[in-house]
C-alpha cells in the first residue's frame, strides 16, 4: 500500500513496534523464564523511550486533525483511543513486575502485548491512516508532518 509521505515517520516507528512485537512473541513462545527476563525490560525501555511518544504524537497531532475535517467522534479516532489505553496498561502491568523485580513474568503477557501491539498497527496502517490521506487536505498533511518531525 502507498502511503503519503507525510505519514512515514509514523510508519517508520511502526515498523520499530513490529520487531519488539516479534520479540515479544519470540520470549513468550519460549514459554521459559530465562527467556523472558531480557525481552520484557527491553521492551519497557521502548515503551518509556519511544512508543510513549509515538502514541502522544497521534493523540495530539494526528486525531485532532481527522476530527477537524472528519468528526470529533469518527470510529478511526475512538477506536486509536481504545487501543492506546489497552496497549499502555498492558506496558503498564508489565513495567509494574519489573519495577517490582518480579523473578516470574507470564509468558502470555508477552504475547498479549506483543498481539496488541501488532493487531493496533494493523489498525492503523489499514483503517487510520488511509482515513487521514483521504480527509485531510494534502497541504495540511504537510505541516502535521512537520509537527511530528519537531516532536
Amino acid at each position: 500500500m502507498k502511503r503519503h509521505q507525510s505519514l512515514y515517520p509514523l510508519s517508520h516507528d511502526h515498523h520499530h513496534a513490529l520487531v519488539r512485537a516479534l520479540n515479544l512473541d519470540k520470549a513468550g513462545a519460549g514459554g521459559e523464564q530465562a527467556g523472558l527476563l531480557e525481552p520484557a525490560p527491553q521492551f519497557a525501555g521502548f515503551w518509556k523511550s519511544d512508543l510513549q511518544r509515538h502514541f502522544a504524537q497521534e493523540e495530539q497531532i494526528l486525531l485532532p486533525l481527522l476530527a477537524k475535517y472528519k468528526a470529533a467522534d469518527a470510529a478511526e479516532i475512538r477506536e486509536t483511543l481504545e487501543q492506546h489505553s489497552a496497549i499502555a496498561r498492558l506496558a503498564g502491568e508489565l513495567d509494574e513486575k519489573l519495577a517490582l523485580h518480579e523473578k516470574m513474568i507470564e509468558a502470555s503477557a508477552l504475547t498479549n502485548l506483543a498481539e496488541s501491539l501488532r493487531r493496533h498497527i494493523r489498525y492503523e496502517e489499514g483503517e487510520l491512516f488511509p482515513a487521514i490521506e483521504t480527509s485531510v487536505p494534502e497541504e495540511e498533511l504537510w505541516l502535521m508532518n512537520m509537527r511530528l518531525s519537531d516532536r
